[in-house]
């Protein structure tokens, strides 16, 4: 199988570019008006368990500050502290108000209060770190978003992607952490520290009919390498401070296979429940909310994923320890496929006991990868 990147005519490219910054209708937000006074560099570093967009990592050592979508006028969301803890950034309804997905620009607050009032543009020319995040409306909101420590050297990742795919840069594994994430740009940079990696490209797009982030890899598709993830090796150090991707490059002659199963959970019952899997509790399901939940295929020593992956042990549980599995009971194993999304519904009360039902499960990965062909031009030599 050929792969070959097209040219997109403006309209189209438009129509594939997933981040859109607006404020919601009737809640106005000027986000070309250029702050008076010097309270425009006054960044909220609280969090707000109780009422948050979005949950973040900050595994640095320096303060940040997130933007939703290039930083601008109007589209900052909070500050991001040091700490151990995970930090709940606070739902402003000005940018909150629906679901989207959306690129998480951050950058150091000492850089903010240098550039932001006189030139904005610089932090979107250099971002400390970008990610690709999602705010669904109704929904849990439980993914817990990292920031590498690996982040903030003095060694330069420069990013070349010219394909209409958000792509994100993991490191060790489609399950290792999040470098960055980059939507269609000529370059962008990211400092990073000395040392060894080995980078996964990873394509991620919110599923509109799911609404949410789901992701496949691209591999090789034929030769000796058939089926192996593309990965880039490389070390950074005295003698090597900067490394090139060319993400147009990563596509070409490749195919795509989706990286996870996905569980989504509805809690229809009068209480909240804490979401587990096997002996340890992962996150809170709120009643009528719902929890989205990823599961990593596993790896083999030749850089190939599984198609399945099998769990057992996973359920909820109410504040009185009264379970329920999604299996039936905590021995019985599922298998989940690749690329498809499990919708599991969870009724009844504490005193009747729950009940959970596999309402749906369909391939979202494979709608991602459809889109994929759709974008490229994709032939066989036979």
């Amino acid at each position: 199988m050929k792969v070959k990147l097209v040219k997109f005519i403006g309209g189209q490219l438009f129509a594939v570019l997933l981040c859109c910054f607006v404020g919601c209708a009737g809640q106005g937000n000027d986000n070309n008006s250029v702050p008076q006074n010097d309270d425009s560099k006054k960044i909220d570093f609280e969090s707000y368990p109780a009422d948050y967009a979005l949950k973040i990592k900050n595994n640095t050592s320096s303060n940040l500050v997130a933007f939703c979508g290039k930083p601008s006028f109007g589209s900052v969301v909070g500050g991001i502290p040091v700490s151990d803890n995970v930090h709940y950034i606070k739902r402003d309804y000005t940018l909150f108000c629906q679901t989207k997905d959306f690129l998480l620009y951050i950058v150091t607050e000492s850089d903010y209060k240098k550039y932001y009032t006189d030139h904005a543009a610089a932090l979107d020319e250099a971002p400390f770190a970008i990610l690709y995040a999602i705010y669904e409306d109704g929904g849990n909101n439980n993914k817990v978003y990292q920031i590498s420590k690996k982040l903030g050297g003095e060694c330069q990742l420069v990013i070349n992607n010219e394909t209409p795919f958000i792509v994100e840069l993991r490191n060790k594994g489609i399950e290792g952490e999040v470098l960055g994430a980059i939507g269609k740009t000529d370059k962008k940079v990211f400092h990073v520290a000395e040392g060894d990696y080995e980078i996964f490209p990873v394509l991620s797009r919110m599923d509109r009919e799911g609404a949410e982030i789901v992701s496949v890899v691209p591999v090789c598709a034929s030769g000796v390498s058939e089926g192996e993830v593309k990965t880039y090796k490389f070390s950074m150090g005295a003698d090597a401070k900067e490394y090139i991707l060319n993400l147009s490059e990563c596509l070409t002659g490749a195919d795509f296979i989706p990286c996870e199963a996905y569980i989504k959970i509805y809690n229809n019952t009068d209480q909240n429940l804490q979401f587990f899997t096997g002996a340890d509790s992962d996150s809170v399901i709120k009643k009528d909310t719902n929890l989205f939940y990823a599961i990593n295929m596993d790896k083999s020593a030749d850089k190939k994923y599984g198609n399945s992956i099998s769990k057992a042990g996973y359920g909820v549980e109410n504040s009185n320890g009264i379970k329920a599995y999604l299996a039936g009971d905590a021995a019985t194993a599922t298998e989940y496929k690749a690329g498809y999304m499990y919708t599991y519904t969870v009724t009844g009360t504490a005193e009747t006991g729950y009940n959970i039902v596999l309402s749906k499960y369909e391939n979202v990965s494979g709608r991602f990868v459809s889109y994929i062909r759709d974008m490229l031009d994709i032939s066989s030599n036979e």
